[in-house]
């Protein structure tokens, strides 16, 4: 973006660009033959002032045009029409968008139906405010409603990634009302944008590049949000009455009392006695549930469960999607999406928590005929099993009642199972490949069932192509909120937790993001907030600090007291301990422990071989657990009470050791790249050792790159072994196409500088050969309930019946893969293709390039300059 201009966001520079995305208008004849298409500047001017003051009304006569064209051009900021400066508008306004927010938002949505062509220019309009905010020094302590009731600042704000259009400049013309009313401020800035005018009434054209300066994509979604009318009420009711109709009609029910039963769904009557046993013991497992803070004895999981939000991309076209947000979500909700769903989320976010949820809300609501759901952990699953079916059959026989397992095969067969696979990224890499295999025979062949499937991002989901892939959201303020509310803690000094949530809704939640939309670092953040009243922005600090008050409390109603360990040692010499034992079983991706698998981990330890301290593996298992709270025993087992403790511990680990050491850490983590992708050990071990990683681990790693390079081709070695295969679309492409390097240190290294290549099809060429995927829309009036068909839809995927009834719709999107080797093997086949490869305008020649550059600064960095002493402390 253009950081080395001086712009000004205030009200006449926003509606300059709402201008430039307004709506095509007439042509000036049929202007003049009275045929209006109300979309003037004082048209769009008077629409955007009813966002704020929706009683406003425009004066008569030209006197509105003056204003309107005075005001854009910054030259007016308000009058006894423009009421900019009254206070009561500007507080009620203002009431609204932090408080109900929603009637804001209708209008504004309706505002950008009216007058804003957004699906030609939603990119362009929300790239150009960022910019405009991002140029103007003034806006830094500014606070914008762009999601909700919920303020972002101006470091957030900069770095979103989705944004919906309604929200986004409802946040925006917000902050212009209530906290630029100044609107003179913005002269110069107009004044920039627009050319000088050849003579006094010569139009002035707008000639500035804004918005077209992209550093990154951002995906706008455009929504429309309705007020609801007396007609909804009305349909809704009549919805509700026709559950009770058999084919739509709806029976009447006379004076016989048995007219009741045919008049509602049997289905209400049905007695849960199909499965009972087996519901009752799958609830009694997981309705309780130890956390890191209810370590010592299980709670009930309802009693402090608060269920994020679920988000859904709706592809409109490229680039451009809807969000369809899901909230309190159910498997008959997630159902309507797809009966396949991947849902996508950070560690710590809450998972596993809605994996349980979608169990336990299952069984409650369970009636005969409906689907049974299996919970089924993946962190147990192994190359031992014979098959997919054999794995799922015994976590569901084990809560099993009589007879109820016999009937396993029928069940899956006639698609009676909701299958809750938990934790895809908790399977050993060894064994991901055979999970991968195993899980598409299994689903081709019990396709009825309904799947969901739990996953840290994991870069890529292309093999779980059936798979729609929901994001689990982030915590909002509210949720947040309700999390620290429902905790038990300290009820002996319930001001801590008064405080806490206090600076949480003034503060806390904006400067804290990537803490406080996280469940389980929030409950972190409460636990350290009691000691040290202050919350760290590096996440390493973070946890240091919440290990420090981990190790001076084991009960979320007692104080911050010390508590004699049995194992003798203090804090410090305790996290040494555990520091070796996490980095060794996270090496061997090992998240779970018998008690002989733990003894066997802990005697192999270095501090354990020098026996000086006397330290023994059940003391020491037995603080993890009841005095230091990282562990917790369930089911036979020892598990880490989050993977984020083992994750940090082992960088710590890590950044203890030798300089001489850290190239084969920094190979360690290279070789076993599919497994680090998804958590944060690497992050946390170079905001360690910044210095040490960039010139022990990312020096000697790039020299081998480029040294390989050099002797052979240079920069097409580089693709072979970086990019092999080339992904790009055209058109409305479903799969959205995306490069990720085959190195782990390689991809870190780029996206820490930022220098990755970003590309779209443009150029590359459409050649059936490369072709992949192709995608169509389906005819609306197409009614199919397992088809969406507002969404693409793959070619191979069009049903039968359609092609009878409709024909072959028209291909709209297509996606398109190279091998490069082979383009690079057949040179005389491909010339004009390598040419375009090759081009140094080419991004991942660029790439090459700037990686290229960054060794050097590497390599300069280990350069001293004079002889004296401090020189070498550079």
């Amino acid at each position: 973006m253009s950081n080395n201009k001086e712009y000004v966001l205030c009200g006449g520079t926003f509606f300059t660009l709402l201008l430039r995305a307004r709506k095509q208008r007439f042509a000036a004849r049929r202007n003049a033959d009275g045929d209006r298409d109300g979309l003037s500047d004082q048209d769009v001017f008077e629409g955007l002032i009813k966002v704020a003051f929706p009683n406003f009304v425009a004066p008569t006569g030209n006197s509105f045009k003056t204003y309107t064209s005075n005001y854009k051009a910054c030259k007016l900021s308000s009058n006894e029409y423009l009421q900019f400066g009254n206070s009561e508008l500007i507080a009620n306004f203002n009431d609204i968008v932090v408080g109900p927010y929603e009637p804001a938002l209708q209008r504004m949505s309706s505002f950008i139906e009216d007058y804003i062509a957004a699906e030609d220019y939603a990119n362009w309009l929300v790239n150009a405010l960022l910019e405009l905010i991002e140029c103007d020094a003034g806006t830094d302590g500014g606070l914008f409603y762009i999601e909700g009731s919920q303020p972002y600042d101006k470091k957030h704000l900069l770095q979103v990634s989705e944004v919906d259009l309604a929200s986004f400049l409802l946040g925006i013309w917000h902050y212009i009302v209530t906290q630029r009313t100044d609107n003179k401020i913005g002269a110069k800035t107009y004044e920039e944008w627009h050319n000088k005018p050849d003579s006094p009434r010569a139009k002035r054209n707008f000639i500035s590049d804004i918005g077209r300066n992209k550093s990154k994509q951002i995906n706008v979604s455009i929504m429309h949000y309705e007020q609801e009318t007396d007609e909804d009420t009305e349909g809704n009711q009549e919805e509700m009455a026709m559950l009770a109709s058999v084919d739509g009609v709806i029976p009447e029910i006379t004076g016989d009392p048995n007219d009741l039963w045919i008049a509602l769904p049997k289905k209400m009557f049905v007695e849960k006695e199909e499965f009972t046993e087996y519901l009752k013991n799958a609830k009694e497992k997981y309705d309780k549930i130890k956390t890191l803070l209810y370590s010592d004895a299980p709670r009930k999981f309802y009693d402090f469960y608060v269920c994020n939000n679920i988000s859904q991309k709706i592809y409109l076209k490229k680039y451009t999607y809807r969000t369809k947000i899901i909230s309190n979500a159910t498997a008959e909700t997630l159902k309507e999406c797809s009966n396949f769903i991947l849902i996508s989320g950070t560690g710590g976010l809450g998972k596993s928590m809605m994996m349980r949820h979608l169990l336990l809300d299952s069984i409650s609501t369970y009636e005969e005929g409906s689907q049974l759901p299996v919970f089924i952990p993946l962190k147990d699953y192994a190359d031992t099993y014979e098959n997919l079916s054999d794995y799922v059959y015994e976590k569901f026989e084990s809560l099993c009642g009589d007879g109820d397992a016999a009937k396993y095969e029928d069940l899956l067969r006639t698609g009676r199972f909701l299958l809750l696979f938990d934790g895809l990224d908790e399977i050993k890499s060894d064994y991901r490949k055979k999970f991968e295999h195993d899980l598409e025979i299994f689903a081709d062949k019990y396709s009825e069932n309904m799947f969901v499937i739990s996953s840290r991002p994991t870069g890529s989901f292309i093999s779980f192509h059936r798979f729609t892939v929901l994001d689990l959201c982030p915590f909002t303020k509210d949720q947040a909120t309700e999390l620290i509310e429902k905790l038990d803690f300290r009820p002996d000094e319930p001001n801590i937790k008064k405080q806490f949530l206090e600076e949480l809704q003034s503060k806390l939640f904006i400067t804290h993001r990537e803490f406080t939309e996280n469940p389980l670092l929030l409950t972190i953040m409460l636990m350290t907030y009691e000691q040290f009243a202050d919350i760290p922005s590096k996440m390493h600090v973070f946890y240091r600090e919440a290990y420090v008050a981990m190790s001076q409390k084991h009960d979320a109603s007692k104080g911050a007291f010390k508590r004699a360990l049995k194992t003798g040692l203090t804090a410090d010499q305790f996290a040494d301990y555990l520091a070796e034992f996490c980095a060794r079983t996270y090496r061997d991706e090992k998240f779970e422990f018998t008690d002989i698998l733990f003894d066997k981990y802990f005697n192999d330890m270095h501090l354990t071989k020098k026996g000086t301290s006397g330290v023994t593996a059940q003391d020491f298992r037995d603080d993890l657990v009841e005095n230091m709270c990282l562990m917790y025993y369930e089911s036979g087992k020892y598990h880490f009470t989050h993977r984020s403790f083992q994750e940090y511990f082992c960088a710590w680990y890590f950044s203890k050791q030798k300089d001489k050491n850290l190239e084969a850490i920094g190979k360690f983590f290279e070789n076993k790249r599919y497994r680090q992708v998804t958590d944060k050990t690497f992050s946390m071990l170079y905001d360690m050792i910044p210095d040490k990683v960039d010139e022990y681990i990312f020096e000697p790693f790039l020299e081998n790159l480029f040294d390989e390079c050099e002797k052979e081709e240079g920069y097409r070695t580089f693709l072979r072994k970086m990019y092999p295969v080339l992904y790009y679309d055209t058109g409305e492409a479903g799969d959205e196409s995306e490069n990720v390097p085959e190195s782990f240190l390689y991809d870190f290294i780029i996206k820490k500088e930022h220098i990755c290549a970003y590309y779209t099809g443009d150029g590359l060429p459409d050649d059936e050969e490369f072709l992949t995927k192709e995608w169509v829309y389906l005819d609306e009036e197409y009614n199919d309930p397992d088809i969406d068909t507002d969404g693409l839809i793959e070619v191979g995927e069009i049903p039968y019946e359609y092609k009878c009834e409709y024909g072959e719709p028209a291909v709209v999107g297509w996606n398109y893969e190279i091998e490069v080797d082979h383009i690079f093997s057949h040179p005389s086949m491909y010339e004009g293709l390598i040419d375009i490869l090759e081009n140094r305008e080419f991004p991942l020649k660029q790439e090459y390039d700037q990686v290229r550059d960054y060794l050097e600064e590497l390599r300069s960095k280990k350069e001293t300059v004079g002889d004296d002493l401090f020189d070498l402390f550079q």
